[in-house]
């Protein structure tokens, strides 16, 4: 199995903290706005436990799916934790109209467009969620009675309208950053290789410029003393010369690596393993 690029595994990673971070609020958030909602009368108990229990499951599910973290499992979790909290919002909304006294609507579905645009895995995930809170606002607004449409504040329901967009905007704004800065680590990554690689160019150059010079010198050697050798060693110098060619071609970038005290000397990699009298040293 060819395993996944480090982009891949740290964009799987950020979408599994934006759904575990959801759940979680949603599984902690409910219980603590049914405790408000005591005073309501009729007010049901089960939709918001009902919610807190699925975003709970929802929690032990992301948590052990935590070393290798799904795109796919982060989304659906995302999904059924909003839908979820829509099912419960719908049902205690109810409640709340019919209960005398003052009420500011749909401030939980209002919270959960803004969450949506914080933690939504992608951007289609966090439109839909949006889309949701804002959409089920609007149509809940519309089964109330007119006397207890009449009971809401002035610009109610459309006030949703105004968190959507602020929380649209959020979620594209996020994105954009998140891909930004990905695209800053892999470009720094490319770099960080690139570096790498020049400068295992460059040792092995300097690694074998001493073997270079006692060729050279040799063909000297060679050359005094055995003048009939003369059309093989033409041949030689004419491969030292591309050599030393490239060498100075390596020489152009060398100016561009940024050398530092970590850097290993040449003597201790390119050695071993080239010299057979060298022994191998322990790891």
């Amino acid at each position: 199995m060819i395993p996944a690029p480090p982009h891949e595994i740290q964009q799987s990673h950020y979408r599994w903290r934006g759904a575990m971070i959801a759940c979680a609020l949603n599984a902690v958030g409910m219980p603590l706005d049914l405790a408000m909602a005591r005073g309501i009368p009729n007010m049901p108990a089960w939709p918001p436990l009902m919610s807190s229990a699925v975003g709970l499951v929802l929690v032990i599910v992301l948590f052990a799916g935590r070393r290798h973290p799904i795109t796919r499992l982060a989304t659906t979790a995302f999904v059924l934790n909003t839908a979820a909290i829509l099912v419960s919002l719908w049902i205690t909304s109810g409640a709340y109209a019919a209960a005398p006294g003052a009420w500011i609507p749909f401030q939980a579905n209002k919270l959960g467009a803004l969450a949506a645009g914080v933690l939504a895995p992608d951007l289609a995930t966090g439109l839909i969620a949006i889309a949701g809170f804002a959409g089920m606002a609007m149509v809940r607004y519309e089964t109330f009675s007119a006397a207890e449409q009449q009971r809401l504040p002035i610009g109610e329901p459309w006030v949703i309208v105004i968190y959507a967009i602020f929380a649209i905007a959020m979620l594209a704004y996020r994105l954009h950053s998140v891909a930004l800065a990905r695209r800053m680590l892999h470009i720094r990554t490319e770099s960080i290789a690139t570096q790498r690689m020049a400068k295992t160019f460059l040792a092995m150059r300097d690694f074998r410029n001493t073997p270079l010079q006692t060729i050279e010198l040799a063909i000297g050697i060679a050359r005094s003393r055995c003048p009939d050798l003369e059309p093989v060693l033409d041949r030689v110098d004419r491969a030292l010369d591309r050599l030393y060619r490239l060498n100075h071609a390596f020489s152009v970038y060398e100016s561009q690596i940024a050398w530092t005290e970590d850097d290993v000397s040449p003597d201790s990699t390119f050695l071993v393993g080239l010299d057979p009298s060298r022994p191998t040293p322990p790891p």
